[in-house]
């Protein structure tokens, strides 16, 4: 019998899922609420994991020519100091990629063969449970009525979850602000670089040869004075202090659109409930600092669709969080567990506590990658 799926939002998460139910003959709408045209305005880290996963998806050749390709990766003191550069290409990652591209790039790659499937400037508005279905509507009536399984690939602002859930606090804040952004930066001449600070990081990673992906963040518990209202001047205050690139970065930061936000987490992971699945951000959203968001969406679509394809959909369901709840719960553990320190970078000790762990066991985003490649509940 043949299912009628409906998936919100058409991101990374979504469009993935899309091209695996395409390859295994099931049929599906996708609703986006954004604009055909809109361009997220940011870059997107991809380690080995989502490069995988892009080959294994026949998606990756589509990127040729759109990102950068990452050899090592620094972490230095705000000052540019130098604390410890990995090696992109030793063992376990001797044939992988590490690569970094604009967010909007990745997106056209996954939508190649959907245009005509994605309906844009559609919003869930109402969500019913049925006995084996979901009935919903929308902002396009067309699309009204009762689906068999409702997928929300929607973000860590889900509205899906919101609604489904409604009343509950699903997500987490971690007093952390941050903002994104690309710069224009001809000729740069850089790899990945961590510059960190007390409770403040930069982070710089290249998408080409003349653009750099930015990010950064700060310990805000919104307690006291608080931040300015234009990021801008919030970049250039917190990090004025800082070497290496910094200087010149934020010195042309006029020549960026800046993204603010705050780093969340989803207080517990939620693969399905009933006749909704929950995947990407909006089912084991964490924090970006091993780069893993794209990666889990990835994963997620991948094992979904396998077990739609397999299996009735309330065994599909089962399985797919029987396969990936231990494995997610150690991500978003890696991911998150440095948010629970950051407070104490405010003391010299803390601070050297930090480097000197660096210095022995190396970059902690690559030395969470290494345990992703080679610990067994990674492999099964």
């Amino acid at each position: 019998m043949t299912s009628k799926i409906m998936i919100v939002g058409a991101g990374i998460a979504g469009l993935s899922l899309a091209q695996w139910l395409t390859r295994f003959g099931l049929d599906f709408e996708i609703i986006e609420k954004n604009p055909a045209e809109y361009a997220f305005p940011s870059g997107i880290i991809l380690p080995f994991n989502a490069v995988r996963e892009l080959k294994d998806l026949d998606v990756f050749g589509h990127l040729e020519g759109r990102y950068f390709e990452a050899k090592n990766i620094t972490f230095s003191k705000a000052g540019g100091k130098t604390i410890k550069t990995a090696s992109l290409s030793e063992p376990p990652f001797e044939s992988d990629q590490f690569i970094v591209l604009e967010r909007q790039d990745l997106n056209a790659a996954l939508l190649e063969g959907l245009k005509k499937k994605v309906r844009y400037n559609t919003e869930l508005k109402t969500v019913e449970h049925g006995d084996d279905a979901v009935k919903i509507t929308c902002t396009n009536e067309l699309l009204d009525g009762t689906y068999d399984l409702l997928i929300a690939a929607d973000g860590m602002n889900s509205l899906v979850r919101q609604k489904n859930f409604e009343g509950q606090t699903t997500v987490i804040d971690h007093n952390v602000a941050c903002w994104r952004f690309i710069l224009p930066y001809p000729d740069h001449g850089l790899q990945p670089l961590h510059m960190i600070g007390q409770t403040d990081l930069l982070m710089v990673y290249p998408t080409s040869e003349d653009a750099l992906y930015c990010y950064a963040h700060v310990y805000d518990d919104q307690e006291g004075p608080g931040l300015g209202p234009d990021p801008k001047d919030n970049l250039r205050k917190i990090f004025a202090g800082y070497g290496g690139p910094a200087p010149e970065i934020l010195a042309r930061l006029d020549d960026a659109e800046i993204i603010p936000g705050r780093l969340q987490s989803v207080i517990e992971p939620c693969f399905f409930d009933r006749r909704i699945a929950f995947v990407g951000d909006a089912a084991n959203g964490c924090s970006p600092l091993i780069q893993q968001g794209a990666a889990m969406a990835l994963t997620d679509s991948r094992c979904l669709a396998d077990t739609l394809a397999m299996q009735q959909i309330d065994q599909a369901l089962i399985t797919y969080q029987e396969r990936l709840e231990g494995k997610v719960a150690r991500v978003i553990r890696y991911a998150d567990a440095p948010l629970a320190h950051l407070r104490s970078m405010q003391s010299w000790m803390g601070r050297s506590l930090r480097d000197l762990k660096i210095r022995t066991l190396g970059p902690p985003n690559v030395l969470a990658w290494k345990k992703l490649a080679t610990e067994r509940h990674f492999l099964s």
